[in-house]
């Protein structure tokens, strides 16, 4: 049976603040949600992250896999793109279906 998770511990990057004639001075104090990184696992195991990659970044033949910043991704334990990930620092949370059950309680129960 393979464990299915959810990658967690992205960075985020915070909104611009438009300012200058014509723009009301409300966007100041009302800001739109952060948004997450992207990130990219080339084939070496090494990962970057960065707010955005130019397309020849994410088109290099070394990539292995893009994330795009703001999706929600998910992969199985033990895959390569896993053990990149958790090597590089980045965390996890198991996925469950509504037919499999963890041995021990978790809150993805609640």
């Amino acid at each position: 049976m393979t464990v299915q998770v959810q990658l967690l511990g992205r960075g985020t990057q915070g909104p611009l603040t438009p300012v200058g004639e014509g723009v009301s001075p409300l966007w100041q104090f009302f800001l739109p949600p952060p948004s997450q990184n992207s990130v990219i696992v080339y084939d070496d195991g090494s990962v970057v992250e960065k707010q955005t990659f130019e397309s020849d970044d994410i088109k290099d033949p070394s990539v292995h896999t893009y994330i795009h910043g703001g999706t929600d991704f998910r992969t199985d334990v033990g895959t390569f793109v896993y053990e990149s990930l958790t090597a590089a620092g980045y965390t996890w949370r198991n996925v469950y279906t509504g037919d499999v059950y963890a041995e021990d309680y978790d809150t993805q129960y609640n």
